[in-house]
């Protein structure tokens, strides 16, 4: 629109610049419009002026539409065009990256080649100079065989005087073994004296110091020591009366660990030796009968040092006798057997039971092998953490049972063959107990009355050996049941009496004193060793095999003269062998020359390798360019 009036649409009818005189024609709607005024006729002019400019203008646009439209379609197949560049450009970048691992596949093939190369080659000059030494080794054992057979063939003469030397020797050899099995013999007859003459049952008194508890309710020492040295201790009992025994050995609070263990010391060496022994501590409770057989880790008692002095010992005697240790620990609880070793507790029963003449066993019991000293303590610790302890009016830690380490000792001599099987019973027994005075109630009454029970069955059996009675009543408890190899007549036992010396217990220490000096100096007649009777045949067997030894050197030496006329034979066959040998080497000179031919075939591999790696270069730098 134009004027801004004309709203009609025009009718279909010819179009004309200007109607009647005066009047126009609106070229939107093709109105007559009336002209009536000077400025209406300037606007009308203006109006077709601005008319064709913007004709003009429309028609410039509509070329320059097209134009537009022309370059639109010129970008569109530029910009695809750009596409399918950018995708060949990707192709190549691909095919250029495969090129690549190619390439580095190739390199590290070659390098691989290379290695081996080289390798090969190391292997071959190794191999070389390895054949090398060889045929000089062979040549020096060829010159050596031959100064040998030689040196025989002018030996032949004496022969019969190195013979004759030879036999002079085994001589001499077989009587220092007598002399020595005599002086062995004399050394164990006169140690067995000695023991006997101080009593096959010994008997130590030991005295613990007053405690604390006693020393603040006002108790005194009514034990004199003066006569300790000589074996003498005196109890003073009411008032001014004083009492002596007499021990063999008298130990005051003073004397420590080691000075106990010194005098037991001998009967371990009887066990090396093979007899049986038995060393137990006897005492009312409270008095110190743990602390001397097991001790504490910085203060060791009797049980730790004489597998100690064991160990010691077999290590001594290494060169001429072999030794197999092992340990069981046991208790006996209310006249029942309780293995302390046994990792879970089992339902079954132990039992006693007869193994041979005059040794007995418990079935099913652990046997702890040990090897040296190091694994001992271990051992103690399980078997002592596992003992059944209570609580009386006496003793806080009372122990309820009789603790038992079973220390088994199996020895062989290198030089005379004989087998022996030893045990050694470390017993330290639960503490005897007056009812009256522990006050004990329920299972603690009962534990008392099996402890008393065991202990007054080991007074009857000594007792009995004592007064050599034809029965002896081993069987009345499991404890002296479990003891009767090392209590009798063939075995060696030591008694530690532990003792108080409080006011507070004089009538306790009186009853184990005398129960005590019964018991000392009982003979149980000559203590003898035990034999392994499992190894008899195999002694046996030993004598037959060197009866059979001997005559087998006599023979020995009729074959010595067939050697060395052999040796001259053998001379002869290592010149074959020599021989043999040098066609051997030629034979792996030509396996070399066949390995240096593929050596060559390699090294011509190896260069077309290279080859084909440069013209895959080449390929390669011509797709990048």
């Amino acid at each position: 629109m134009v004027c801004g009036i004309c709203i009609r649409k025009s009718p279909a009818t010819p179009a004309a610049k200007f109607g009647t005189r005066g009047s126009g024609l609106c070229k939107k709607c093709l109105t007559d419009v009336e002209i009536s005024s000077p400025i209406q006729k300037r606007t009308a002019k203006l109006i077709s002026k601005y008319e064709k400019q913007i004709e003009e203008l429309t028609s410039q646009c509509n070329i320059k539409s097209d134009e537009c439209s022309m370059a639109w379609s010129l970008v569109e197949s530029t910009n695809q065009e750009l596409d399918r560049l950018k995708m060949e450009l990707h192709q190549k970048l691909v095919q250029t990256d495969n090129f690549e691992q190619v390439l580095d596949t190739q390199t590290d093939q070659l390098r691989k080649v290379s290695q081996n190369y080289e390798n090969d080659k190391k292997l071959w000059a190794a191999a070389i100079s390895n054949l090398e030494s060889k045929i000089k080794a062979m040549k020096q054992e060829q010159a050596l065989l031959s100064l040998e057979a030689h040196d025989c063939a002018h030996a032949i003469p004496d022969l019969s005087k190195m013979i004759e030397a030879v036999r002079a020797l085994v001589a001499q050899c077989d009587d220092l073994k007598m002399k020595y099995h005599e002086e062995m013999a004399k050394r164990k007859k006169l140690h067995n004296i000695v023991q006997e003459t101080k009593g096959n049952i010994r008997v130590f008194c030991r005295c613990r110091p007053l405690s604390k508890v006693e020393t603040s309710s006002g108790y005194k020492c009514v034990v004199d020591f003066d006569g300790a040295n000589d074996g003498d201790i005196g109890i003073i009992n009411g008032g001014t009366a004083k009492k002596t025994f007499k021990f063999d050995r008298v130990y005051t609070p003073k004397d420590d660990q080691a000075e106990v263990y010194a005098d037991a010391s001998p009967l371990v060496t009887s066990v090396l030796d093979g007899y049986n022994v038995c060393i137990f501590a006897y005492g009312q409770t409270g008095t110190g009968k743990t602390f001397t057989m097991e001790g504490t880790e910085r203060n060791r008692g009797v049980n730790y040092r004489t597998l100690e002095e064991l160990f010691k010992i077999a290590e001594e005697r290494k060169d001429t006798v072999t030794y197999n240790i092992s340990v069981s620990v046991l208790e006996v609880y209310n006249e029942q057997i309780r293995d302390l070793l046994a990792t879970s507790p089992s339902s079954k029963k132990l039992e006693i039971k007869q193994a041979g003449e005059g040794s007995h066993h418990v079935p099913g019991i652990v046997e702890a092998k040990v090897e040296d000293i190091n694994e001992v303590w271990d051992v103690l610790q399980t078997g002592s953490n596992s003992r059944a302890v209570g609580s009386n009016n006496v003793n806080e830690h009372s122990s309820r049972s009789h603790c038992m380490l079973c220390i088994m000792v199996r020895a062989k001599n290198l030089i005379n063959g004989d087998c022996t099987r030893s045990k050694l019973w470390l017993v330290d027994l639960a503490g005897s107990e007056r009812l009256a005075k522990t006050d004990a109630q329920g299972d603690r009454l009962k534990e008392a009355q099996n402890i008393n029970r065991s202990l007054s069955a080991l007074g009857d059996v000594i007792s009995a050996l004592a007064s050599r009675s034809s029965h002896i009543p081993y069987r009345n408890s499991k404890l002296t049941h479990l003891l009767q190899d090392s209590l009798g007549g063939d075995s060696k036992a030591l008694m530690f009496v532990q003792i108080s010396p409080s006011d507070n217990d004089v009538s306790e220490t009186l009853s184990s004193l005398n129960f005590a000096s019964r018991v000392r100096g009982i003979e149980l007649g000559p203590a003898k060793k035990q034999v392994d009777t499992a190894e008899l045949q195999k002694v046996k067997q030993m004598l037959e095999r060197s009866k059979q030894e001997a005559k087998l050197k006599e023979e020995s030496l009729r074959k010595l003269e067939e050697n060395c006329q052999n040796l001259e034979s053998k001379a002869k066959g290592k010149e074959q062998l020599y021989k043999n040998l040098q066609d051997k080497v030629k034979e792996l000179e030509s396996q070399l020359d066949s390995k240096m031919h593929s050596q060559i075939t390699s090294e011509k591999q190896q260069s077309q390798l290279s080859g084909k790696l440069k013209e895959k270069e080449e390929a390669y730098s011509g797709v990048g360019a």
